[in-house]
């Protein structure tokens, strides 16, 4: 008889406590905080008038992604997104991925909606028991039209593992 991997993991987290005999579910979340964007690639920025949109997205299932809100840059200023996001983890989650995206950009339409993948990263998550915070700088890749990848720039991100017991 096999099982499905949530089918697993949930009863891999079940524990009995010994008094009450009550069934005990032990879950996990990833604090993700995003902050400051670096780029190492001016084409991202190139000289224009107005504003631009961006926003980041966090995920560890492609089904399940987890947006920050829409950050207007105006020429000139800084892409800091200073937002934090919580994400239930599964025990089968080993990274992060992240996108930084460009929404409703008039110069580069990109699909229908006007959204532009601007760069992509994966980053490996802490195990699973570690609790301390950890600060990494993703570096952002992309594509260029030589289908080669190419470094867009880093995204300062912080990742922190957050267990907790819920009764059943």
């Amino acid at each position: 008889m096999t099982m499905n991997l949530e089918q697993a993991a949930a009863k891999k987290r079940r524990t009995t406590n010994r008094k009450g005999k009550r069934k005990v579910d032990e879950n996990t979340n990833l604090i993700v905080k995003i902050g400051r964007f670096t780029i190492d690639d001016n084409t991202l920025l190139n000289p224009y008038y107005g504003t631009k949109n961006f926003r980041a997205v966090v995920y560890t299932d492609l089904e399940d992604q987890y947006p920050t809100r829409v950050l207007r840059v105006y020429h000139g200023d800084k892409l800091k997104f200073n937002e934090q996001v919580t994400i239930p983890i599964d025990s089968h989650a080993r990274y992060l991925y992240v996108e930084l995206l460009g929404v409703s950009s008039r110069e580069d339409p990109g699909t229908s909606r006007g959204i532009v993948v601007m760069g992509r990263a994966k980053i490996r998550l802490p195990p699973p028991l570690y609790s301390r915070q950890i600060n990494h700088k993703a570096s952002l890749v992309a594509l260029d039209s030589d289908r080669s990848v190419v470094e867009k720039g880093t995204l300062a991100i912080s990742m922190k593992l957050d267990s907790y017991v819920e009764k059943l």
